[in-house]
Protein backbone atom coordinates (compact mmCIF):
# COMPACT_ATOMS: atom_id res chain seq x y z
CA UNK A 1 0.00 0.00 0.00
CA UNK A 2 1.36 3.43 -0.93
CA UNK A 3 2.04 6.01 1.75
CA UNK A 4 0.81 9.60 2.09
CA UNK A 5 3.53 11.59 3.79
CA UNK A 6 2.18 14.16 6.25
CA UNK A 7 4.07 16.93 8.00
CA UNK A 8 2.90 18.75 11.12
CA UNK A 9 3.49 22.39 11.97
CA UNK A 10 2.85 22.34 15.70
CA UNK A 11 2.45 19.47 18.15
CA UNK A 12 0.48 21.07 20.95
CA UNK A 13 -3.05 20.17 22.01
CA UNK A 14 -4.54 19.98 18.51
CA UNK A 15 -1.41 18.57 16.90
CA UNK A 16 -1.33 15.82 19.50
CA UNK A 17 -5.00 15.14 18.80
CA UNK A 18 -4.25 14.79 15.09
CA UNK A 19 -1.57 12.16 15.84
CA UNK A 20 -3.96 10.27 18.16
CA UNK A 21 -6.79 10.39 15.61
CA UNK A 22 -4.65 9.12 12.73
CA UNK A 23 -3.33 6.28 14.89
CA UNK A 24 -6.77 5.31 16.20
CA UNK A 25 -8.41 5.46 12.75
CA UNK A 26 -5.50 4.19 10.65
CA UNK A 27 -7.23 1.00 9.55
CA UNK A 28 -10.42 2.82 8.59
CA UNK A 29 -8.53 5.59 6.81
CA UNK A 30 -6.37 3.11 4.88
CA UNK A 31 -9.45 1.21 3.72
CA UNK A 32 -11.20 4.43 2.72
CA UNK A 33 -8.21 6.00 0.96
CA UNK A 34 -6.37 2.98 -0.36
CA UNK A 35 -3.24 4.56 1.09
CA UNK A 36 -1.58 4.67 4.47
CA UNK A 37 -1.13 8.02 6.21
CA UNK A 38 2.26 8.45 7.81
CA UNK A 39 3.52 11.45 9.77
CA UNK A 40 7.11 11.97 8.65
CA UNK A 41 8.06 15.26 10.30
CA UNK A 42 6.74 17.60 13.02
CA UNK A 43 7.90 21.16 13.61
CA UNK A 44 8.07 22.04 17.34
CA UNK A 45 9.64 24.73 19.49
CA UNK A 46 11.40 22.28 21.82
CA UNK A 47 12.21 18.69 20.86
CA UNK A 48 12.86 17.74 24.52
CA UNK A 49 9.48 18.85 25.84
CA UNK A 50 7.26 16.21 27.46
CA UNK A 51 4.11 15.71 25.39
CA UNK A 52 0.75 14.04 25.91
CA UNK A 53 1.35 11.98 22.76
CA UNK A 54 4.56 10.07 22.11
CA UNK A 55 6.27 10.28 18.72
CA UNK A 56 9.60 9.08 17.46
CA UNK A 57 12.28 11.65 18.37
CA UNK A 58 13.62 11.47 14.82
CA UNK A 59 10.34 13.00 13.57
CA UNK A 60 10.73 16.15 15.65
CA UNK A 61 12.54 19.24 14.40
CA UNK A 62 12.85 22.90 15.30
CA UNK A 63 13.78 23.84 11.72
CA UNK A 64 11.03 24.54 9.17
CA UNK A 65 13.52 23.72 6.40
CA UNK A 66 13.46 20.10 7.58
CA UNK A 67 9.73 19.93 6.93
CA UNK A 68 10.01 21.69 3.58
CA UNK A 69 12.74 19.32 2.41
CA UNK A 70 11.12 16.11 3.71
CA UNK A 71 9.15 15.31 0.55
CA UNK A 72 5.79 15.70 2.33
CA UNK A 73 2.54 15.43 0.35
CA UNK A 74 0.35 17.29 2.86
CA UNK A 75 1.16 19.56 5.79
CA UNK A 76 -1.20 20.08 8.72
CA UNK A 77 -0.73 23.55 10.24
CA UNK A 78 -1.86 23.77 13.86
CA UNK A 79 0.81 26.10 15.28
CA UNK A 80 -1.41 29.20 15.22
CA UNK A 81 -0.61 32.86 14.77
CA UNK A 82 0.24 34.75 11.59
CA UNK A 83 4.02 35.13 11.75
CA UNK A 84 6.01 33.09 10.89
CA UNK A 85 3.11 30.76 10.01
CA UNK A 86 2.15 32.67 6.87
CA UNK A 87 5.67 32.40 5.48
CA UNK A 88 5.75 28.66 6.18
CA UNK A 89 2.36 27.99 4.55
CA UNK A 90 3.24 30.16 1.56
CA UNK A 91 6.51 28.25 1.02
CA UNK A 92 4.69 24.90 1.21
CA UNK A 93 2.04 25.95 -1.30
CA UNK A 94 4.70 27.25 -3.68
CA UNK A 95 6.38 23.86 -3.42
CA UNK A 96 3.10 22.20 -4.51
CA UNK A 97 2.16 20.81 -1.11
CA UNK A 98 -1.46 20.54 0.03
CA UNK A 99 -2.18 22.37 3.32
CA UNK A 100 -4.77 21.68 6.02
CA UNK A 101 -5.06 24.42 8.64
CA UNK A 102 -7.07 25.13 11.77
CA UNK A 103 -5.73 28.69 11.96
CA UNK A 104 -8.63 31.12 11.79
CA UNK A 105 -6.47 34.19 12.50
CA UNK A 106 -4.15 33.35 9.60
CA UNK A 107 -7.10 32.87 7.24
CA UNK A 108 -8.89 36.04 8.36
CA UNK A 109 -5.77 38.16 7.93
CA UNK A 110 -4.01 36.52 4.95
CA UNK A 111 -6.60 34.10 3.58
CA UNK A 112 -7.24 35.98 0.32
CA UNK A 113 -3.56 35.76 -0.58
CA UNK A 114 -3.29 32.09 0.36
CA UNK A 115 -6.41 31.14 -1.61
CA UNK A 116 -5.07 32.92 -4.69
CA UNK A 117 -1.67 31.25 -4.26
CA UNK A 118 -3.19 27.78 -3.80
CA UNK A 119 -5.25 28.23 -6.96
CA UNK A 120 -2.19 29.34 -8.89
CA UNK A 121 -0.20 26.28 -7.82
CA UNK A 122 -3.09 23.82 -8.10
CA UNK A 123 -3.08 22.61 -4.49
CA UNK A 124 -5.76 22.21 -1.86
CA UNK A 125 -6.05 24.67 1.02
CA UNK A 126 -8.46 23.04 3.48
CA UNK A 127 -9.66 24.75 6.67
CA UNK A 128 -12.76 23.01 8.06
CA UNK A 129 -11.25 22.99 11.56
CA UNK A 130 -10.84 26.78 11.60
CA UNK A 131 -14.55 27.39 12.33
CA UNK A 132 -16.60 25.71 15.09
CA UNK A 133 -14.12 22.91 15.77
CA UNK A 134 -15.83 19.54 15.45
CA UNK A 135 -18.97 20.89 13.72
CA UNK A 136 -18.47 20.21 9.98
CA UNK A 137 -20.18 23.48 9.13
CA UNK A 138 -18.04 24.57 6.17
CA UNK A 139 -18.45 21.29 4.32
CA UNK A 140 -22.19 21.29 4.95
CA UNK A 141 -22.52 24.87 3.72
CA UNK A 142 -20.59 24.11 0.52
CA UNK A 143 -23.13 21.37 -0.28
CA UNK A 144 -26.01 23.53 0.89
CA UNK A 145 -25.06 26.49 -1.33
CA UNK A 146 -25.38 24.45 -4.52
CA UNK A 147 -29.15 24.94 -4.47
CA UNK A 148 -29.95 27.34 -1.61
CA UNK A 149 -29.39 31.05 -1.19
CA UNK A 150 -28.48 32.22 2.29
CA UNK A 151 -29.27 35.75 3.42
CA UNK A 152 -28.01 35.42 6.99
CA UNK A 153 -25.80 33.27 9.17
CA UNK A 154 -25.45 33.65 12.92
CA UNK A 155 -24.03 31.65 15.74
CA UNK A 156 -22.15 31.10 18.95
CA UNK A 157 -18.65 30.61 17.60
CA UNK A 158 -16.55 30.71 20.75
CA UNK A 159 -16.89 27.98 23.36
CA UNK A 160 -14.89 29.80 26.03
CA UNK A 161 -17.18 32.81 26.21
CA UNK A 162 -20.28 30.61 26.06
CA UNK A 163 -18.95 28.61 29.02
CA UNK A 164 -18.28 31.82 30.96
CA UNK A 165 -21.74 33.27 30.31
CA UNK A 166 -23.43 29.95 31.14
CA UNK A 167 -21.56 29.65 34.44
CA UNK A 168 -22.21 33.27 35.40
CA UNK A 169 -25.92 32.50 35.14
CA UNK A 170 -26.02 28.97 36.57
CA UNK A 171 -23.43 29.27 39.34
CA UNK A 172 -24.18 32.97 39.94
CA UNK A 173 -20.48 33.77 40.06
CA UNK A 174 -18.81 37.01 38.92
CA UNK A 175 -17.01 37.17 35.59
CA UNK A 176 -13.49 37.08 37.08
CA UNK A 177 -14.20 33.90 39.08
CA UNK A 178 -15.70 32.08 36.10
CA UNK A 179 -12.83 33.13 33.84
CA UNK A 180 -10.39 31.64 36.34
CA UNK A 181 -12.39 28.39 36.35
CA UNK A 182 -12.37 28.34 32.53
CA UNK A 183 -8.58 28.68 32.58
CA UNK A 184 -8.25 25.85 35.11
CA UNK A 185 -10.38 23.60 32.90
CA UNK A 186 -8.34 24.45 29.82
CA UNK A 187 -11.16 26.30 28.04
CA UNK A 188 -9.39 29.67 28.28
CA UNK A 189 -5.74 30.50 27.68
CA UNK A 190 -3.53 32.21 30.26
CA UNK A 191 -4.03 35.31 28.07
CA UNK A 192 -7.77 35.06 27.32
CA UNK A 193 -8.13 38.26 25.28
CA UNK A 194 -8.63 36.56 21.89
CA UNK A 195 -11.70 34.82 23.32
CA UNK A 196 -13.25 37.31 25.73
CA UNK A 197 -12.66 40.37 23.53
CA UNK A 198 -14.38 38.69 20.58
CA UNK A 199 -11.40 38.32 18.23
CA UNK A 200 -11.67 34.54 17.91
CA UNK A 201 -15.37 34.74 16.95
CA UNK A 202 -14.64 37.64 14.58
CA UNK A 203 -12.04 35.63 12.64
CA UNK A 204 -14.45 32.71 12.31
CA UNK A 205 -17.28 34.99 11.16
CA UNK A 206 -15.02 36.47 8.48
CA UNK A 207 -14.36 32.96 7.11
CA UNK A 208 -18.06 32.05 7.20
CA UNK A 209 -18.95 35.23 5.28
CA UNK A 210 -16.37 34.44 2.58
CA UNK A 211 -17.92 31.01 2.13
CA UNK A 212 -21.59 32.01 2.33
CA UNK A 213 -21.50 35.36 0.51
CA UNK A 214 -18.32 35.10 -1.53
CA UNK A 215 -17.01 38.20 0.23
CA UNK A 216 -16.54 39.72 3.65
CA UNK A 217 -15.80 43.05 5.27
CA UNK A 218 -12.29 44.09 6.26
CA UNK A 219 -11.65 43.04 9.85
CA UNK A 220 -11.52 46.70 10.91
CA UNK A 221 -15.07 47.23 9.59
CA UNK A 222 -16.63 44.40 11.61
CA UNK A 223 -18.35 45.46 14.82
CA UNK A 224 -16.71 43.74 17.78
CA UNK A 225 -17.55 43.87 21.48
CA UNK A 226 -16.40 41.37 24.10
CA UNK A 227 -17.90 40.10 27.35
CA UNK A 228 -15.43 41.43 29.94
CA UNK A 229 -17.74 44.26 31.06
CA UNK A 230 -20.72 41.95 31.70
CA UNK A 231 -21.75 41.44 35.33
CA UNK A 232 -24.26 39.46 37.34
CA UNK A 233 -26.54 42.50 37.04
CA UNK A 234 -26.60 42.22 33.23
CA UNK A 235 -27.35 38.49 33.42
CA UNK A 236 -30.15 38.84 35.98
CA UNK A 237 -31.95 41.78 34.39
CA UNK A 238 -31.81 40.24 30.92
CA UNK A 239 -33.30 37.01 32.27
CA UNK A 240 -36.09 38.88 34.07
CA UNK A 241 -36.99 40.42 30.71
CA UNK A 242 -37.11 36.94 29.13
CA UNK A 243 -33.67 36.83 27.52
CA UNK A 244 -30.26 35.23 27.84
CA UNK A 245 -27.05 37.02 26.86
CA UNK A 246 -24.88 35.28 24.27
CA UNK A 247 -21.78 36.44 22.42
CA UNK A 248 -23.42 36.29 19.01
CA UNK A 249 -21.67 36.47 15.66
CA UNK A 250 -23.96 37.60 12.84
CA UNK A 251 -23.54 38.18 9.12
CA UNK A 252 -26.27 39.36 6.79
CA UNK A 253 -26.49 40.50 3.20
CA UNK A 254 -29.11 43.22 2.88
CA UNK A 255 -29.92 45.96 0.37
CA UNK A 256 -26.85 45.06 -1.63
CA UNK A 257 -24.56 45.47 1.40
CA UNK A 258 -23.04 43.35 4.12
CA UNK A 259 -23.11 43.66 7.86
CA UNK A 260 -20.96 41.59 10.22
CA UNK A 261 -20.87 41.89 13.98
CA UNK A 262 -19.71 40.06 17.10
CA UNK A 263 -21.48 41.43 20.17
CA UNK A 264 -23.13 40.33 23.41
CA UNK A 265 -26.75 40.00 22.30
CA UNK A 266 -30.01 39.32 24.11
CA UNK A 267 -31.54 36.11 22.78
CA UNK A 268 -35.11 35.12 23.78
CA UNK A 269 -35.11 32.25 26.26
CA UNK A 270 -37.18 30.14 23.87
CA UNK A 271 -34.78 30.61 20.95
CA UNK A 272 -32.62 27.57 20.01
CA UNK A 273 -29.40 29.57 20.43
CA UNK A 274 -30.37 30.45 24.01
CA UNK A 275 -30.26 26.75 24.86
CA UNK A 276 -26.61 26.31 23.83
CA UNK A 277 -24.76 25.83 27.11
CA UNK A 278 -21.22 25.56 28.41
CA UNK A 279 -18.40 25.27 25.83
CA UNK A 280 -20.63 24.26 22.92
CA UNK A 281 -20.87 26.13 19.62
CA UNK A 282 -23.84 26.55 17.29
CA UNK A 283 -24.35 27.90 13.79
CA UNK A 284 -27.79 28.85 12.46
CA UNK A 285 -28.50 29.42 8.77
CA UNK A 286 -31.67 29.96 6.80
CA UNK A 287 -31.79 28.61 3.27
CA UNK A 288 -34.11 29.89 0.59
CA UNK A 289 -35.44 26.37 -0.04
CA UNK A 290 -34.76 24.26 3.05
CA UNK A 291 -35.58 26.90 5.66
CA UNK A 292 -34.00 27.24 9.09
CA UNK A 293 -31.18 24.89 10.16
CA UNK A 294 -29.16 24.72 13.37
CA UNK A 295 -25.81 22.94 13.73
CA UNK A 296 -24.39 22.44 17.20
CA UNK A 297 -21.55 20.57 18.88
CA UNK A 298 -18.26 20.95 20.67
CA UNK A 299 -16.47 23.89 19.17
CA UNK A 300 -12.98 23.40 20.55
CA UNK A 301 -10.66 20.98 22.24
CA UNK A 302 -8.16 18.35 21.25
CA UNK A 303 -10.28 15.68 19.58
CA UNK A 304 -13.18 17.72 18.07
CA UNK A 305 -10.72 20.01 16.25
CA UNK A 306 -8.43 17.10 15.35
CA UNK A 307 -11.42 15.25 13.91
CA UNK A 308 -12.13 18.16 11.55
CA UNK A 309 -8.45 18.32 10.55
CA UNK A 310 -8.24 14.61 9.71
CA UNK A 311 -11.57 14.72 7.83
CA UNK A 312 -10.14 17.54 5.71
CA UNK A 313 -7.00 15.52 5.13
CA UNK A 314 -8.98 12.46 4.03
CA UNK A 315 -11.32 14.55 1.87
CA UNK A 316 -8.60 16.22 -0.16
CA UNK A 317 -6.94 12.85 -0.78
CA UNK A 318 -10.13 11.64 -2.46
CA UNK A 319 -10.98 14.75 -4.48
CA UNK A 320 -9.37 16.21 -7.59
CA UNK A 321 -8.18 19.77 -7.28
CA UNK A 322 -10.72 22.41 -8.22
CA UNK A 323 -9.98 26.14 -7.91
CA UNK A 324 -11.27 27.72 -4.74
CA UNK A 325 -13.56 30.76 -5.17
CA UNK A 326 -11.50 33.92 -4.73
CA UNK A 327 -11.86 35.74 -1.42
CA UNK A 328 -12.90 39.37 -1.64
CA UNK A 329 -13.45 42.22 0.79
CA UNK A 330 -16.19 44.82 0.57
CA UNK A 331 -15.32 48.07 2.36
CA UNK A 332 -18.86 49.19 3.25
CA UNK A 333 -21.17 47.95 6.00
CA UNK A 334 -24.91 47.99 6.63
CA UNK A 335 -25.90 49.85 9.85
CA UNK A 336 -26.05 47.43 12.77
CA UNK A 337 -29.64 48.36 13.66
CA UNK A 338 -30.80 46.46 10.60
CA UNK A 339 -29.65 43.20 12.16
CA UNK A 340 -31.85 43.46 15.24
CA UNK A 341 -35.56 43.53 15.89
CA UNK A 342 -35.35 47.30 16.26
CA UNK A 343 -34.97 47.00 20.02
CA UNK A 344 -31.91 47.48 22.18
CA UNK A 345 -31.23 46.42 25.74
CA UNK A 346 -30.02 49.30 27.87
CA UNK A 347 -28.33 48.43 31.15
CA UNK A 348 -28.11 51.33 33.61
CA UNK A 349 -26.25 51.30 36.91
CA UNK A 350 -25.71 54.06 39.43
CA UNK A 351 -26.52 55.42 42.89
CA UNK A 352 -30.17 55.32 43.81
CA UNK A 353 -29.85 58.55 45.83
CA UNK A 354 -29.19 60.53 42.63
CA UNK A 355 -31.94 59.26 40.36
CA UNK A 356 -35.20 57.30 40.23
CA UNK A 357 -36.53 55.01 37.47
CA UNK A 358 -39.33 57.51 36.88
CA UNK A 359 -36.80 60.25 36.06
CA UNK A 360 -35.07 57.95 33.60
CA UNK A 361 -38.35 57.09 31.86
CA UNK A 362 -39.33 60.75 31.62
CA UNK A 363 -35.95 61.65 30.10
CA UNK A 364 -36.21 58.86 27.51
CA UNK A 365 -39.79 59.75 26.64
CA UNK A 366 -38.82 63.37 25.98
CA UNK A 367 -35.87 62.13 23.87
CA UNK A 368 -38.26 60.17 21.64
CA UNK A 369 -37.21 56.73 22.91
CA UNK A 370 -40.03 54.17 23.15
CA UNK A 371 -39.51 51.96 26.21
CA UNK A 372 -41.26 48.62 25.74
CA UNK A 373 -40.32 46.82 28.91
CA UNK A 374 -38.21 47.48 31.98
CA UNK A 375 -37.03 45.87 35.19
CA UNK A 376 -35.46 47.55 38.20
CA UNK A 377 -33.27 46.28 41.03
CA UNK A 378 -32.03 47.96 44.17
CA UNK A 379 -29.04 46.32 45.81
CA UNK A 380 -27.66 46.92 49.32
CA UNK A 381 -25.70 50.15 49.35
CA UNK A 382 -28.38 51.99 47.36
CA UNK A 383 -27.14 50.74 43.97
CA UNK A 384 -29.79 51.16 41.32
CA UNK A 385 -29.81 48.90 38.25
CA UNK A 386 -32.28 49.34 35.43
CA UNK A 387 -32.68 47.07 32.44
CA UNK A 388 -34.95 48.22 29.67
CA UNK A 389 -35.91 47.23 26.16
CA UNK A 390 -36.39 50.27 23.98
CA UNK A 391 -36.62 51.38 20.38
CA UNK A 392 -34.81 54.49 19.21
CA UNK A 393 -31.92 54.35 21.67
CA UNK A 394 -28.68 55.90 20.50
CA UNK A 395 -25.21 56.22 21.99
CA UNK A 396 -25.79 59.92 22.69
CA UNK A 397 -28.69 58.96 24.99
CA UNK A 398 -26.32 56.75 26.96
CA UNK A 399 -23.83 59.62 27.22
CA UNK A 400 -26.53 62.00 28.49
CA UNK A 401 -27.72 59.47 31.09
CA UNK A 402 -24.17 59.34 32.38
CA UNK A 403 -23.66 63.10 32.36
CA UNK A 404 -27.01 64.22 33.77
CA UNK A 405 -27.92 61.31 36.07
CA UNK A 406 -24.59 59.69 36.93
CA UNK A 407 -25.71 56.39 35.43
CA UNK A 408 -23.30 54.08 33.67
CA UNK A 409 -25.13 53.02 30.50
CA UNK A 410 -24.41 50.13 28.13
CA UNK A 411 -26.37 49.25 24.99
CA UNK A 412 -26.71 45.73 23.57
CA UNK A 413 -28.69 44.46 20.56
CA UNK A 414 -31.75 42.25 20.94
CA UNK A 415 -32.41 39.29 18.67
CA UNK A 416 -35.89 38.44 17.39
CA UNK A 417 -37.79 39.88 20.32
CA UNK A 418 -41.31 38.45 20.50
CA UNK A 419 -44.26 40.25 22.07
CA UNK A 420 -42.22 43.38 22.69
CA UNK A 421 -44.72 45.81 21.25
CA UNK A 422 -47.21 48.00 23.00
CA UNK A 423 -47.25 49.80 26.32
CA UNK A 424 -44.49 49.99 28.87
CA UNK A 425 -44.44 47.01 31.16
CA UNK A 426 -42.63 47.33 34.49
CA UNK A 427 -41.10 44.58 36.61
CA UNK A 428 -39.52 45.76 39.84
CA UNK A 429 -37.13 43.58 41.86
CA UNK A 430 -35.97 44.57 45.35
Amino acid sequence: MSVVKVGLLGLGTVGGGVVKTIRAQQEKLSARLGRRIEIVKALVRDTRKQRAVQVEPSLLTTRFADVLESDVDIVVEVMGGVEPTYDYVRALIQKGCHVVTANKELLAKRGAELVELANRHGVHLAYEASVAGGIPILGVLRQFLRTNDIAEVRGILNGTTNFILSQMEEAQLPYADVLKRAQELGYAEADPRADVEGWDALYKLYILAQLVFGESLPLSAIERQGIADLSQGHIRLAKELGYRIKLLAQARREDGGLHLSVRPTLVPLGHPLARIRDAYNAVQVEGSLVGDLLFTGKGAGELPTASAVVEDLAFLLTQPFTPHPAWRERPTAVPSSRLSSGLDFCFLEGTAARVTPEQVLLFLERAGVAVRRLTVQYDPGSVLRVGLLAAGLREEHAELLGRDFGLQARLYPVLEAADDRGAVEGTVGW
